[in-house]
């Protein structure tokens, strides 16, 4: 049966144009195909997989490599992050040493202008005493120089008679002597 449907096979394949079903050729046609294949597989061994594999190895080489700078790289950005970081921690020491040393320097001129005007008024005040004191005197002076020009007057024209600046002067000051002792003995 096998050989009756090969051989049917075989006179459809003549008859039909097919040589790829002849029979006669399948011996040749497999040689030819093994040594297609060897040689292809000797091609590809000798030239196309080392090539594939030169690009391979220079693929993960580069890859390698690559994975390596990243890596350094990384390592720098952390370095510089720290580097940052310090310095920004430096940064925010010198401004709190330098606002703390001009809060301590305002301060310090604050109480050196509060001292100067302390010692100003107290000139001032020491001026304004002097003054008033020595107004003060002035205006006894003058009220004793018109108590005598008074009392002269009022001598003269109670006794008619001329009294001389000195003995006025004298009357003056008993009389003031004498207030200033009744005053105190009234207290």
């Amino acid at each position: 049966m096998i050989s009756s449907a090969h051989a049917a096979t075989e006179a459809h394949a003549q008859s039909s144009g097919l040589p790829q079903f002849d029979s006669s050729v399948f011996g040749s046609q497999i040689f030819w195909t093994i040594v297609s294949f060897l040689v292809l597989m000797y091609l590809l061994k000798r030239y196309v997989i080392p090539a594939i594999g030169d690009i391979l190895d220079n693929r993960s080489k580069k890859i390698g490599d690559d994975l390596q700078h990243a890596e350094k790289a990384r390592q720098d950005a952390d370095r510089l992050l720290v580097a940052y970081r310090e310095q920004m921690e430096r940064a925010r020491q010198m401004a709190a040493a330098t606002l703390e040393e001009a809060r301590l320097e305002a301060s310090a001129m604050r109480d050196q202008a509060l001292t100067e005007l302390g010692e100003e008024l107290a000139k001032k005040r020491a001026a304004a005493l002097d003054e008033i004191e020595r107004a003060r005197v002035q205006a006894m002076e003058d009220v004793q120089a018109a108590a005598v020009d008074i009392a002269m007057l009022a001598t003269e024209k109670l006794i008619a008679k001329s009294v001389n600046r000195a003995k006025a002067e004298e009357m003056v000051k008993d009389a003031v002597s004498h207030l200033e002792q009744n005053k105190a003995s009234l207290h």
